[in-house]
C-alpha cells in the first residue's frame, strides 16, 4: 500500500519539501544538496524501497553528515512503514 501512495505522489516532491522535512529532523542541507536528494529520490524511489545499497550512489554528491542523516531517516521510514 505505501508503495502505491509513494508512486502516486512522487511527482509532487520538490526540493523545498525535502529541505523542510530534513530541517524538521534537524538536518540542514544546502539548497543544492536538497535538489540532489530530491532528484535521487524521484529517480530511484522504487529501488530504494527494495534495496538499500543504491543509497551509496548519493555518497560523494552531498556532505557526509547529510548523507548519513538521510540514510538513517530512510532506514527508519522503511522500518516503520514497510
Amino acid at each position: 500500500m505505501i508503495e502505491r501512495i509513494i508512486k502516486n505522489n512522487i511527482k509532487n516532491l520538490n526540493y523545498h519539501l525535502v529541505m523542510g522535512y530534513l530541517e524538521s529532523k534537524n538536518v540542514y542541507p544546502t539548497e543544492d544538496e536538497a535538489i540532489i536528494i530530491t532528484n535521487f529520490l524521484k529517480e530511484n524511489y522504487m529501488v530504494i524501497l527494495k534495496d538499500n545499497s543504491i543509497l551509496m550512489n548519493l555518497r560523494g554528491n552531498i556532505r557526509d553528515d547529510i548523507y548519513y542523516s538521510v540514510t538513517n531517516i530512510l532506514m527508519n521510514f522503511k522500518k516503520d512503514y514497510l
